[in-house]
């Protein structure tokens, strides 16, 4: 970070590398969903994958809520269960990505921290604060470490 910004500056140009960091990762899972929904044949493929990829600004429900359209919206128009697996395991694949690898390595790039620290932060948010706080753990720990390193930079 630029140590001559303002504090307010500085941490309102943090949280806008969250957000921009949540858009990144939004528009990636729309990309592997509408892939893996398009191969799996289900059908409006491409809106149910802008949907579901959308959904996932909402921490632990958009998924869950994602994964209840697209499976009975494929069951019900497909009458099959191969398109149906398929975009179970496209979604399976595309959670995965985002919460082991997508969000970890996106978010501490672009909040200046490691991805372990990002994903710690997640799960303890989650843990003690359920969704809101897998919504908000980031951008708090994110505020905090621009606390943290002004605070070393002042002290040195």
């Amino acid at each position: 970070m630029n140590s001559q910004r303002s504090l307010p500056s500085e941490i309102g140009h943090t949280l806008a590398g969250w957000i921009v960091g949540q858009v990144k990762i939004v528009l990636i899972l729309t990309g592997i969903y509408a892939v893996g929904f398009a191969v799996s044949r289900v059908p409006w493929w491409l809106a149910v994958a802008t949907v579901c990829g959308l959904l996932n600004f909402i921490p632990v429900a958009g998924p869950v809520i994602a994964l209840l359209i697209v499976l009975p919206v494929t069951w019900f128009i497909r009458q099959d269960a191969i398109p149906v697996l398929g975009a179970l395991l496209t979604y399976l694949v595309a959670q995965g990505l985002e919460v082991f690898y997508l969000t970890p390595k996106i978010m501490g790039r672009k909040l200046g921290l490691s991805p372990w620290v990002v994903f710690l932060v997640i799960l303890v948010g989650g843990l003690v604060f359920g969704p809101l706080g897998v919504l908000f753990a980031t951008p708090v720990a994110a505020v905090v470490a621009v606390l943290w390193r002004r605070r070393q930079r002042a002290n040195v």
